[in-house]
């Protein structure tokens, strides 16, 4: 697939372009264009696996960026390294500067005080310092519509606040969609999905950051529950379409 473009970033074209594609088509669009300067983020939760899948399909040593924060439930790193043996990940774990120990003695419960700035300096940080060293420039990223209301208008191309390509090949996948694609391909959700946990975030503490979802509700609302928070701030929104 070629899609002509009036510049480097013309992410109107190539989102008109893209959006409503196959998702196996826009990735191999991104692996076309970008080749060994694509990457994709993975927080492994609770159907991390679909993309993981489709994008090793089309680019099997694509680099797998994973923030591994200091607060990950213990089921996160098993199911990280479940799909890294099974799928061959080219799996790059980064860290945050401050060890989670000298975070904890200088700064103390920030999640409880400052969610914001608590995701930025153990997630956002991180991941941006990844994307610089590795010298990416376009990104996929599993985020979908459907998630929650945040994400509704999310667009298949993006450009986030580094200027970088980030690419959504899924964003207009339903539940179904995720969970057809599970069962056809014999792949796993996040062990802690059946016990009510939708969307997988940090756990530093039982109540805050991730929590159990109820029937009904969007799968992010476990997410910061008592804060107006909706995001860890990787997906904010930038120029030419984001969230």
């Amino acid at each position: 697939m070629s899609i002509e473009a009036v510049g480097e970033y013309d992410i109107d074209v190539w989102d008109a372009e893209l959006d409503g594609r196959d998702a196996l088509d826009i990735i191999d669009w991104a692996a076309g264009e970008y080749g060994d300067d694509l990457a994709m983020s993975s927080s492994f939760g609770a159907d991390s696996a679909v993309l993981l899948h489709l994008a090793t399909r089309v680019q099997p040593d694509i680099k797998v960026i994973a923030v591994d924060t200091g607060f990950l439930f213990p089921e996160t790193r098993r199911f990280r390294e479940e799909l890294t043996r099974r799928l061959n990940l080219n799996l790059i774990v980064v860290t945050p500067k401050v060890p989670t120990e000298v975070f904890l003695a200088e700064h103390g419960k920030m999640w409880r005080s400052s969610p914001d700035s608590c995701c930025a300096m153990n997630k956002r940080e991180p991941f941006d310092r990844a994307k610089r060293e590795l010298g990416i420039r376009c990104w996929l990223t599993g985020i979908r519509r459907e998630q929650s209301s945040t994400r509704r208008d999310a667009r298949t191309v993006q450009r986030d606040h580094l200027g970088l390509l980030k690419v959504c090949p899924i964003v207009a996948w339903t539940a179904k969609d995720i969970h057809y694609y599970l069962l056809e391909n014999d792949l796993p959700y996040h062990p802690l999905r059946a016990e009510g946990y939708l969307s997988i975030g940090c756990h530093p503490e039982e109540g805050f950051c991730t929590a159990r979802v109820r029937p009904g509700e969007d799968p992010r609302s476990g997410r910061w529950a008592g804060f107006d928070k909706t995001e860890c701030g990787l997906h904010v929104h930038e120029q030419g379409g984001g969230i």
